[in-house]
């Protein structure tokens, strides 16, 4: 038996196994097809056809610059761009070609696209990927809205994902049009590789990223609401309070803990997968308009908990979390009196809660890929991409709250001290989180 000084060494070998395997799945995933493409090579080509029905390639614009906008009708920050390109399509600059492309043709119809490009009133090339993702693949569109700028040899110079300002958009096509933009080496991966990436990516979606601080808040609050009723029980039996864990067996705990949160995140992915994917099976396509309404339900509801929280009004999950407790208790019922726990139903809800954030930017891209695995590949490879990304997503949430669980003490301490400044903090965040939702959805629809 090792003495107590020798815990953390003991604890911190028990995690080895779970970061050698973590690190492995993410070789794995990324492959030898990771990496960037040989030094100074060209843009991927691709054929596609636009919504005039007329067959291209993407080396038909060679001598002149091409802007590639990687887009969905789901995705509303897709829109908002979409408004500085039609400023920048507005100029008639000579020798710039404008190339939307849908990365969802399993999704988007064709006839749905050419009437938002026309109620718009916007008039570059617009074209629906291959059903196999072909340009997809060939840029690894982890997320969107992508930019890529061609310049006129054919080389890729600038590569953004996400919003980008009217001013940078402008400068860089600039640069290409006058040849002063120098080629740049795009990164490269198979599609399970592309899977994880989107998966990280999903997580720290800027729909759901300002809550990860009112988790980190709730998690800690929850842990010393934990110790502090282990401490009194201990007290009553004439027993000393338990002592600190080594910092082994903290990051144990966190990765149990985190799994649960990690696990209502995947939950909330896998169930759009499995229904768009059988869905898509039996040749009915799910409308985008109906996915894009996640935004301003989840928009909605954080506005309701930024609310809440603010006022310090007590949210109730008892009733929903209530079902579950009797099925646990069916199929495992306790025995004797139930030894004082950590919950984990609240940080399950969490989970459930982000991952409803994230898929309201995130799921364009998510289905994209994992469609495009189930076309192009095995029934393996679509299981494998599928559960790459899942695992990616349960990953990072698993690993965050096992730092959280390691630096507890010291950390906690300082949020418990100023724990009613953070709590009003964080339900300003839902608050923000929420009008940010809100504003991508209406400013997408052209309402705002």
């Amino acid at each position: 038996m090792p003495h107590r000084g020798q815990q953390g060494g003991v604890g911190l070998a028990r995690t080895r196994p779970v970061i050698i395997a973590a690190t492995l799945v993410a070789l794995l995933a990324l492959g030898p097809a990771a990496g960037p493409a040989s030094a100074a090579s060209k843009a991927p080509n691709f054929s596609l056809v636009d919504l005039d029905g007329k067959a291209f390639n993407l080396t038909d614009y060679r001598g002149e610059v091409v802007l590639i906008d990687f887009m969905s009708l789901t995705c509303d920050p897709c829109k908002v761009l979409a408004h500085d390109i039609a400023a920048l399509q507005d100029k008639n600059i000579e020798d710039l070609n404008i190339l939307s492309i849908d990365i969802q043709p399993q999704l988007d119809l064709v006839s749905d696209l050419r009437a938002y490009a026309s109620s718009n009133g916007y008039t570059w090339r617009f074209a629906m990927d291959t059903d196999d993702g072909q340009a997809l693949r060939a840029y690894s569109v982890s997320k969107i809205p992508k930019v890529i700028i061609v310049d006129r040899e054919g080389y890729a110079t600038y590569e953004h994902d996400e919003l980008i300002s009217y001013e940078e958009l402008k400068e860089n096509v600039d640069a290409a049009l006058a040849g002063e933009a120098r080629p740049i080496d795009l990164v490269r991966v198979g599609l399970v590789g592309l899977a994880f990436l989107a998966g990280i990516t999903c997580f720290f979606s800027p729909c759901a990223f300002p809550l990860l601080p009112g988790y980190i808040t709730f998690y800690f609050q929850q842990r010393a609401s934990l110790s502090k009723r282990k401490a009194e029980e201990a007290a009553a039996a004439g027993k000393a309070a338990p002592g600190s864990v080594s910092a082994g067996r903290s990051a144990l705990t966190g990765l149990k803990l985190g799994s649960f949160s990690g696990g209502g995140i995947v939950l909330v992915y896998f169930i759009i997968g499995v229904i768009v994917i059988g869905l898509a099976a039996i040749s009915i396509k799910v409308s985008g308009t109906t996915i894009s309404y996640m935004k301003p339900i989840v928009g909605i509801i954080l506005l309701l908990m930024g609310v809440l929280t603010v006022l310090d009004v007590p949210i109730n999950t008892g009733y929903i979390t209530a079902p579950f407790h009797r099925l646990k208790e069916r199929i495992r019922p306790s025995k004797g009196v139930a030894e004082i726990s950590f919950s984990p139903s609240g940080l399950f809800l969490y989970g459930v809660a982000y991952g409803s954030a994230s898929a309201s930017c995130s799921v364009p891209v998510f289905l994209a890929i994992v469609i495009t695995s189930v076309l192009t590949g095995s029934p393996v490879d679509a299981v494998l991409t599928f559960a790459v990304f899942l695992f990616s997503l349960w990953l990072m949430m698993a690993v965050m709250t096992a730092v959280l669980s390691i630096s507890e003490e010291r950390v906690r301490r300082g949020l418990m001290r100023h724990y009613v400044a953070i709590k009003k903090v964080t339900g300003v965040v839902f608050l923000i989180a929420g009008a940010y939702l809100m504003w991508l959805f209406l400013a997408g629809a052209g309402y705002i």
